[in-house]
């Protein structure tokens, strides 16, 4: 059973849920790691929020006797005021210049110029992985008129930084009309980014630990 705890200390708020997860992957049937190795984790997720941030962060334990491979990816909904996710001058993220770039829709791949991303005239769906040497990731998120939204995030494994990459997404009219889940018109009210561990995330040894940390902030 997951557990939980929180405080409240008049400035902020925080609650903190843990999971135990035993032999996941065997337990699903995989079977890949054969007898005698279990895939045991153990997740603990907190979230710490005050007037104008949101801090969550997600720490990964390897409780099993096998390393394992993993990737974390937060997948962040920001509401776009005057329906306009579609308006370039309202709505973008900034701070992605010289990452890589993989669309997933056009099958692209390309490194980012100076201009920031905007949701073009259909779906967009692209992961962006930093140049070498970069590892934290630090954006500014226009989300209608001069409202904006700084978002950082970092992480570790074992102690040592991790390169952060992010995903932009909007489903556009299209995709839109077709998800049972999803309006057929709030494309034009909403951008999705989501920063994460995804590339050349080293294997998590028995005993050790992952953290991955976003700050969601006003500006």
């Amino acid at each position: 059973m997951p557990s939980s705890r929180r405080y409240n200390d008049g400035g902020g708020a925080s609650i903190t849920l843990e999971l135990d997860l035993k032999d996941a992957i065997n337990a699903r049937g995989d079977g890949k790691w054969g007898p005698g190795t279990s895939l045991d984790a153990r997740c603990t997720y907190t979230l710490t929020f005050d007037r104008d941030s949101l801090t969550t962060t997600i720490t990964m334990t390897n409780t099993g006797d096998a390393d394992w491979d993993f990737q974390v990816l937060l997948h962040n909904y920001f509401m776009v005021r005057g329906h306009a996710a579609l308006d370039g001058e309202q709505c973008y993220v900034r701070g992605l210049e010289g990452y890589g770039v993989s669309d997933k829709v056009s099958g692209e791949d390309y490194t980012l110029g100076a201009e920031p991303v905007t949701v073009p005239d259909k779906v967009i769906d692209r992961v962006y992985t930093p140049p070498a040497g970069k590892a934290e990731l630090s954006l500014v998120i226009g989300t209608w008129d001069s409202t904006r939204v700084k978002l950082t995030a970092s992480g570790n494994v074992d102690g040592r930084p991790v390169a952060v990459s992010g995903v932009v997404w909007n489903p556009h009219e299209e995709k839109a009309k077709g998800m049972s889940d999803f309006g057929s018109d709030q494309f034009r009210d909403m951008l999705c980014v989501e920063p994460g561990l995804l590339d050349k995330v080293p294997a998590l040894k028995p005993g050790r630990s992952a953290t991955f940390t976003q700050v969601i902030k006003a500006v």
